[in-house]
């Protein structure tokens, strides 16, 4: 059986990835994560937005990801809006995220 998780380092050497550093874990966290920007239309199909969203590989190593979790993600940070939704055969899950305003 083919497993899809031997494909993400290769595409973290090809510079495919970002490091997510989970700021929700003590210490601190690092996952590699791939952006995903899906539009979408919203108001009657009025304007266009676009979400932002991770994938990330699904594993026993990391802990799940939480709704409200911060994600620093290179100099921006970020915090997690939806549950993880895990996609295909379950290898990868994708959250939904929402810029964040740390105080």
């Amino acid at each position: 059986m083919f497993d899809p998780s031997i494909l993400f380092p290769a595409f973290k050497a090809a510079g495919m990835l970002s490091v997510a550093t989970r700021l929700g874990q003590v210490p601190p966290v690092d996952i590699d994560v791939g952006f995903v920007q899906p539009d979408g239309l919203i108001l009657g199909d009025a304007v266009q937005t676009t979400d932002v969203e991770v994938e990330y590989i699904t594993t026993a190593a990391v802990p799940p990801v939480r709704v409200g979790e911060a994600l620093r993600i290179g100099t921006e940070t970020y915090r997690v809006r939806q549950p993880p939704r895990k996609t295909g055969d379950g290898t990868y899950s994708r959250v939904v995220l929402e810029t964040a305003v740390l105080l």
